[in-house]
């Protein structure tokens, strides 16, 4: 009887858990797996492009479409965003004090409407359906199930901005909240502003093909339904958990917290008013299209850069005057800091032509840009995008190496972390290249057969092929990584470092309740005035507390 019971036990566990640590973990495979079949795909599409004066991979120019967008459908939504709000789900009640989750049942059903609305996802392409497809109705689902994987997302991310607004320690005012928990905040309810926008989108494309409004032959409308998510500023979105994650391992990696902790939530909170693009959207066209003219996209792009870069000059002090332990978290955390900001400078780039076009139209004179900068429209807003994410990646993963023993009861290995973030770092920084210099030499945005001999644009295409290759193995290498940890055990059983915010109170991994008794809170940094009970914690030298 008692196997019986252990084995249902089990099951529980995995279908019906109302454990958010569960829930997290499942997110965060889920979401590594998807990753890679993810930039797997988009390899296929790459060397397609590669290719530019044929179809030799795919049977003709819609198959070809289908395979890049459900890529990106997959790599933003089934990979990225999963990652970070497993991550969010299984470290922000621990970091608050919260003995679960709110809304423990909801954030379970959140993860397994994902996981069915992606299968759904999968389904309509093979069924000839999404942007590109040949079947009405397999492309009305691919409408309805990456709807659904919108709303799933909503559903957890209301579920992690519940928790910092309403389930936080006694004490902890907000101006406490740790700096990951607060970056979760805002990142939740920017999620919870713009992705139902989105959801609109899909709902207009749903209808218009129902019903016969547009043509399911003409690819780019429906291509196009996705822009206002994927690119800058709207795509800043997935950078302002992995900002917080990384000023967070800053923090514990140097034996010195953020100096300036209140100015570093209001920089988070700053990124996140910047980076909501719902306002570029264009409904009334029935298009989709971005008009990248737009003045509320371009303030985003001007004004983005600046608090990722207050943020990470306060995270500068840190490494300044504490002592820094150069291991793969704060490496992973630095190099996804440097990467976010090298994006959104990049894609300042993009704002040249607007700012122009709009003085000389206030002088009514002919607008006088430069070729090389005429890029809106081109592959030059996927390199933004593909720096971007491989922020977010990284980002995760040096997440993922801080608090490996955190989640799975044992160290993740420091030699698959560090293969796993330069394979990442390098192939998103090569791939991003290469989008960038297809864009320069006009190579357009959207997949397209078409012979382009510009020697830049082939070098652009080689570089896409080579940068997501690499980046593929890097996730490949992280979900290795992740899984000979948690899956199979292996790493240090010692915690190898510890903080001072709340989630390091407790064991590793930490038990159903979180903590045996609820904390009290007192400052930033409440570990600061209470005694660490778990053996599995190290305490921080005297010599780096003094």
């Amino acid at each position: 009887m008692s196997n019986e019971l252990a084995s249902t036990g089990v099951v529980d566990r995995t279908l019906g858990t109302g454990d958010h640590k569960t829930v997290g973990r499942l997110w965060i495979f889920s979401g590594l797996a998807v990753g890679v079949a993810a930039l797997v795909l988009r390899l296929l599409a790459a060397l397609e492009q590669l290719d530019a004066g044929s179809v030799a991979l795919f049977e003709d120019l819609d198959e070809f479409v289908q395979v890049w967008s459900l890529s990106r459908d997959l790599l933003i939504f089934g990979g990225v965003a999963a990652v970070l709000v497993g991550l969010g789900t299984f470290i922000v009640p621990l970091q608050v004090g919260a003995n679960t989750i709110a809304f423990p049942r909801g954030a379970t059903a959140a993860f397994w409407v994902w996981a069915a609305s992606l299968l759904m996802v999968v389904a309509s392409y093979i069924g000839n359906g999404g942007p590109g497809g040949g079947r009405v109705d397999f492309v009305t689902l691919w409408a309805l199930a990456l709807g659904g994987m919108l709303f799933a997302l909503v559903w957890a991310l209301i579920c992690i901005a519940s928790t910092v607004l309403g389930a936080r320690a006694p004490g902890m005012t907000l101006e406490m909240v740790p700096v990951t928990a607060w970056s979760y905040l805002v990142f939740a309810l920017l999620g919870i502003l713009a992705l139902p926008v989105q959801m609109a989108q899909l709902v207009i494309a749903f209808l218009d093909v129902r019903g016969g409004y547009m043509p399911i032959v003409e690819t780019t409308p429906l291509s196009a339904v996705m822009d206002t998510i994927t690119l800058a500023p709207s795509v800043y979105w997935l950078l302002i958990p992995t900002l917080g994650i990384a000023l967070d391992i800053i923090g514990v990696h140097t034996g010195r917290p953020l100096r300036f902790h209140r100015s570093t939530l209001v920089l988070i909170g700053l990124l996140g008013l910047t980076a909501f693009g719902a306002s570029v959207t264009a409904f009334g066209g029935r298009r989709g299209s971005v008009d990248f003219n737009n003045a509320f996209m371009v303030l985003g792009l001007l004004e983005s850069v600046l608090p990722l870069l207050g943020a990470l000059a306060l995270g500068g002090e840190s490494l300044r005057s504490g002592t820094p332990s150069f291991r793969v978290p704060l490496l992973a955390g630095l190099t996804s800091g440097l990467l976010a900001l090298g994006g959104a400078t990049l894609a300042l780039l993009g704002a040249v032509e607007p700012i122009v076009g709009f003085f000389a139209k206030l002088a009514d004179r002919t607008p006088d840009v430069p070729d090389v900068l005429t890029v809106n429209g081109t592959t030059f807003n996927a390199g933004v995008t593909a720096a971007i994410v491989t922020a977010a990646l990284v980002g995760a993963v040096a997440g993922l190496q801080h608090w490996g023993h955190k989640i799975w009861g044992h160290q993740m290995g420091e030699g698959g972390g560090s293969l796993a973030v330069l394979a990442l770092a390098g192939g998103g920084m090569v791939w991003a290249a290469g989008e960038v210099l297809g864009g320069l030499g006009d190579q357009p945005a959207l997949p397209a057969v078409a012979d382009l001999d510009a020697n830049m644009v082939t070098i652009g295409n080689i570089l896409v092929v080579a940068g997501v290759a690499a980046a593929a193995a890097g996730v490949a290498l992280a979900l290795l990584n992740t899984a000979m940890s948690g899956v199979l055990g292996r790493g240090s059983v010692a915690e190898p470092w510890s903080g001072r915010t709340l989630e390091w109170l407790t064991d590793s991994p930490p038990p159903f309740a979180n903590f045996e008794s609820q904390p009290v809170v007192k400052s930033a940094s409440p570990l600061d005035h209470m005694d660490r009970s778990p053996a599995t914690s190290t305490p921080i030298p005297e010599e780096v507390t003094a």
